[in-house]
């Protein structure tokens, strides 16, 4: 392996230095002491000439050299790091430099900035970044841009949500230590970077090619265009950019290595009539691929393609023979040297994952029509059909894993868009150059791109409609267990492809098959029956709260929901959906919605509609909106029962759900769960409230510290809210109590955690959260 894959032996090193260091939380100092004595060591033994000794400990040297690197920025945090200061939430004068490009999103912007300093009292030097999250899309900050504004730095979130996704942990990895919120740019001071140096001249280029896009395709095209050229999603339709994901081929939307290729394949076939020497060329390409990857905002994907096409354009340089596994490993060894985050990325994930299954897989599966290879149907559409299908397997696990979900219709659909995509890519190529040598053949070029743009988003609504199956993984794959699941499947794949030449293997294959469906089997046995609990989780939404009620085990779950918001995108779609299909759950039993803005009425609907809800409860104070709503979108059509609740059920049995106008109520004997729109005087004056009531409200609440003692006093165990303002420190008898931080242990602020869920056993009342 030392001899034949050197990168692939040296990053098996580098890879196990890193996940040490974050399993283990090495301290940064271990590593680069080791590393220094592991250096000598290879040392000595190059000086011996014992080669394959000075490999192991030039890999150990390796090895701990990225276990401090990911430890210094991830795990050691600097006594001067943002992480010390966001935990004071105090307001700052900040200074800093964008450090990124920003991140534009329906209705908001995120910014990263590197902080130089802050001041407060004095002003100190500060080491790490903050994301500043704008309530408005602008592009008024740049990379490379200096700004100075004042702003609360909060803490990164520590909670995990219930589809296990830790979003404090994924800005941690981006190198963010910090949150702070502005309404607009407007109070930001900024001084402008040069327009002179490298970023102004891809800026000036991205804006030609944005505008010839434009000018030269209907909107709708355009947009697609710039998706697939240089990876600009923001104008796609929300309509359009789900099809792409329910059809498995929302990867065409990021810039990755086929758009890669295709752009040094169209200059290959420009420079061609040029006088250039090989080393001209070689000059050309690797320039082209600089400013390809600038136009594309640096993303990962893009880097770590154009790293790979540079390996392989200077190894033809230096004359020497192009092996794919070295070429990979060493792009992968490079981008982890430079950032041990990626590691925990998806897309890196997915990119080499599927180059390496692809590598190892095809050569043994193609071996098997060596006969045949020169046939036609082989050539035009086995081989292909072979290539997605490989690509898919592949990538099914990861996908299952972050994303809860598989497009059944992957593979034929990758096997017919992604060609058509390739040929769309090289006619915008095409269109671009025509349009810079005159106007009107630009436009002449558009017709036919615009067209070809068309039939792709035709053949695209019929592997990504609404009807078309999507697999639902939920919560099957979540956790520690889904990391093992698809480590298994990897297994199984590795050993059935080995299994076509060796008698050996497909022993071990069979073994392997046996122990797993035994493993299935003792799990099934020794599963608790756990059909006298309930979960409960209520998480936040645009506006209010959603709380989910149901049994594990069961795929069926109640929803409530209040204070839903107008949003530019759909959040059934983004948020609700995604959500319940992660924990499992593909049936609504009955959804009640107790406040909702108009415009996010049809996304109620079509969760409804999607989840097959038995019973749908509006407040009657909805109504003249819901049948609006109904009228207007026809196409939406709800198969269970619309009701409407009027006033509050005055009903004292036990069990039982029990919606009214503003509130909503839960029983299961002494425990009971009250969900309310805001707070009102009646619920100080509640008599039904017991030790374990439970209090949740929809809204945003400003309370004094006599509130939520009078609440507690009252017999409210708990109290969830969406989102718990800040108070002013004269609503406290004592001085000392700070008014951002002290809650009391019975009080939980969503807009903090995000989430939170409890348990409750229906035949002993007990519940934990």
């Amino acid at each position: 392996m030392l001899r034949r894959y050197p990168s692939l032996f040296f990053l098996v090193f580098v890879v196990t230095g890193i996940v040490a260091a974050d399993q283990m939380r090495l301290p940064s100092w271990l590593g680069i002491l080791l590393s220094l004595l592991f250096l000598f060591g290879a040392l000595w033994a190059h000086s011996q000439k014992r080669k394959t000794a000075t490999a192991v400990l030039l890999g150990l040297v390796l090895c701990l050299l990225s276990a401090f690197h990911f430890s210094l920025g991830y795990v050691d945090l600097p006594p001067n790091g943002m992480a010390g200061v966001a935990a004071d939430r105090e307001v700052y004068h900040i200074f800093g430099r964008v450090s990124d490009w920003p991140d534009l999103k329906p209705q908001r912007t995120e910014i990263k900035i590197s902080v130089d300093s802050l001041k407060s009292d004095i002003t100190g030097r500060v080491q790490g970044a903050i994301l500043l999250k704008v309530s408005d899309t602008t592009t008024a900050l740049q990379r490379g841009d200096k700004v100075e504004f004042y702003g609360r730095i909060y803490p990164l979130p520590t909670t995990v949500s219930s589809g296990g996704f830790n979003y404090g942990r994924y800005l941690n990895l981006k190198g963010v230590q910090g949150i702070v919120y502005l309404p607009t740019v407007l109070g930001v001071r900024v001084d402008r970077r040069s327009n002179v140096g490298f970023l102004g001249f891809v800026d000036n280029i991205r804006d030609a090619i944005s505008e010839s896009l434009h000018r030269n395709l209907a909107p709708t095209s355009a947009s697609l265009a710039s998706g697939f050229l240089i990876g600009e999603t923001r104008e796609i339709p929300s309509v359009v950019y789900s099809m792409f994901r329910d059809s498995g081929t929302l990867h065409l939307l990021a810039v990755s290595g086929s758009n890669v290729a295709l752009v040094v394949l169209f200059f290959v076939l420009l420079l061609r009539p040029s006088r250039f020497s090989q080393t001209g060329h070689s000059a050309v390409l690797l320039v082209v691929i600089l400013v390809f990857a600038g136009l594309s905002y640096g993303e990962p994907s893009v880097i770590r393609a154009s790293i790979m096409a540079s390996l392989v354009i200077v190894a033809r340089l230096l004359r020497r023979t192009v092996d794919l596994n070295n070429i990979i490993a060493l792009t992968a060894l490079i981008v982890l040297l430079a950032d041990p985050a990626q590691l925990y990325d998806v897309g890196f994930q997915l990119s080499f994952g599927t180059a390496w299954g692809l590598i190892f897989l095809v050569p043994k599966l193609i071996s098997l029509f060596r006969a045949r290879q020169n046939r036609w149907w082989y050539r035009y559409l086995v081989f292909p059909l072979l290539i997605a299908a490989i690509a898919q397997v592949c990538s099914m696990p990861i996908v299952a894993y972050y994303f809860g979900r598989i497009p059944v219709m992957s593979v034929p659909a990758n096997l017919v868009i992604v060609p058509m995509v390739s040929l769309a890519v090289v006619g915008i190529l095409v269109m671009l150059v025509a349009d810079l040598i005159w106007p009107m053949l630009g436009l002449f070029a558009g017709s036919f791109v615009n067209c070809w743009l068309d039939l792709i988003l035709r053949v695209l609504n019929v592997f990504g409609a609404d009807n078309v199956p999507v697999l639902q993984t939920g919560a099957m794959l979540q956790g520690s267990a889904g990391a093992v699941m698809a480590f298994a499947f990897y297994l199984m794949i590795g050993l059935a492809v080995w299994s076509l030449t060796s008698k050996r293997a497909r022993r071990l294959f069979l073994a392997c098959c046996l122990v797993f469906l035994n493993a299935g089997l003792v799990r099934a046995a020794v599963t608790v029956d756990r059909s006298d609990m309930l979960d409960i989780e209520v998480q936040s939404v645009p506006g209010g709260i959603a709380t989910t009620v149901g049994n594990p085990g069961n795929q069926v779950c109640d929803l409530v929901i209040t204070g839903l918001a107008r949003k530019s995108y759909p959040i059934d779609e983004r948020i609700l959906a995604p959500d319940l299909r992660r924990r499992g759950y593909d049936r609504i039993g009955r959804l009640f919605i107790l406040s909702a803005h108009y415009d996010a009425i049809d996304d109620v609907l079509r969760l409804a509609r999607d989840f097959e809800a038995d019973q749908v409860y509006f407040s009657a104070n909805l109504r003249g909106s819901v049948e609006d709503v109904i009228i207007a979108t026809d196409s939406i059509q709800v198969q269970g029962e619309i009701i409407y609740c009027h006033d509050r059920f005055d009903v004292e049995a036990p069990y039982g759900f029990f919606p009214s106008v503003s509130e909503f109520e839960l029983r299961f004997g002494s425990t009971r769960l009250i969900l309310t729109n805001q707070v009102h005087s009646g619920l100080f004056q509640r008599s039904s409230f017991d030790g374990q009531t439970m209090l949740l409200i929809g809204s945003n609440w400003q309370p004094a510290a006599a509130d939520w003692i009078a609440l507690h006093e009252n017999g409210c165990g708990k109290i969830i809210c969406s989102k718990i303002e800040q108070r002013s420190p004269s609503d406290y008898a004592d001085p000392g109590l700070d008014p951002d931080m002290a809650l009391p242990h019975y009080i939980y602020d969503l807009s903090h955690s995000g989430s939170c869920r409890f348990q409750i056993n229906i035949s002993t009342q007990d519940n934990s959260i």
